[in-house]
């Protein structure tokens, strides 16, 4: 199916929408439904298709266990959009990726010499961030943040205004309160706090505790910003997502092309057709 773009505005039924920017496009998804634009050499294709009976599991509904569900089914989705087109960004790319990667590794091996220890707390907070190193570098200078920002811009023109359309795409905000970036944060945190405290308990680093600490904070930090995307106006939201928003705005989001912007729309026109409260 190709995206006809120039089509007049439209008022929608608000669906709940997550979505993630590619190589070469916006993969959009609702709880029953994924779609996904990417930009040929000929044009815009745009495919869809219906999700996993895990996406309504009674499982989605308990606490902790429901984030890993839906980072598990949106998963799921990637080798059926990857045969469609989708390319999924690359993070191995460039010389100065590589470079952070082997900086990242000597770096924390320094960190873990027993001669020179840091406090617990202290070394697990610096191996968090530079655990984080290479993805960011690898994300500056790539398309994928110009695609991250027309999904974002998609979804908030939406939202904020149940418009489908260009102009309101092009004045809406390039963050999101949903977006990923917002999660880092809290699961660094989360996680610098539970290893510092578990190999105090344990007197010794254990892969194992790592491995359920890693997973819980994940956990915990999903219900973290959905609970502050339902509270836009508390102090606490705004602290929550000021890490997530800052990233936004200096690393992972980039002011993308009109071209980009309609890519965006075309995937979200697509999924809100499948979802039958609109058509492209």
């Amino acid at each position: 199916m190709r995206y006809q773009p120039g089509g007049e505005a439209r008022r929608q039924t608000h669906l709940k929408i997550g979505g993630m920017a590619l190589d070469n496009g916006v993969l959009f998804q609702s709880e029953r439904h994924w779609s996904m634009a990417v930009r040929t050499e000929t044009g815009i294709e745009v495919s869809s298709g219906e999700k996993t009976a895990l996406s309504r599991s009674h499982l989605k509904k308990i606490p902790l266990l429901r984030g890993l569900i839906s980072l598990t089914e949106s998963a799921a989705i990637l080798p059926e959009a990857h045969a469609h087109g989708g390319r999924m960004p690359a993070m191995m790319r460039s010389p100065q990726v590589l470079a952070s990667v082997l900086l990242s590794t000597v770096a924390t091996a320094a960190l873990r010499n027993p001669k020179k220890r840091l406090p617990p707390l202290v070394e697990e907070a610096v191996m968090a961030g530079l655990a984080m190193l290479p993805s960011l570098i690898a994300l500056r200078g790539t398309g994928v943040t110009q695609y991250h920002a027309a999904e974002h811009k998609s979804i908030n023109s939406y939202e904020s205004a149940g418009l489908v359309d260009e102009e309101s795409a092009q004045a809406a905000r390039a963050e999101h309160a949903r977006c990923g970036s917002n999660i880092i944060g809290p699961a660094l945190a989360l996680m610098t706090v539970g290893n510092a405290l578990s190999r105090r308990a344990l007197g010794r680093q254990s892969q194992a505790a790592r491995l359920g600490i890693g997973l819980l904070s994940l956990s915990g930090a999903i219900e973290m910003i959905q609970w502050a995307a339902r509270n836009p106006g508390s102090l606490w939201s705004r602290l929550l997502t000021w890490s997530g928003n800052s990233l936004q705005t200096l690393v992972t989001t980039k002011e993308p092309t009109d071209d980009q912007l309609e890519v965006g729309l075309a995937a979200l026109s697509e999924l809100l057709r499948v979802e039958g409260v609109g058509s492209a």
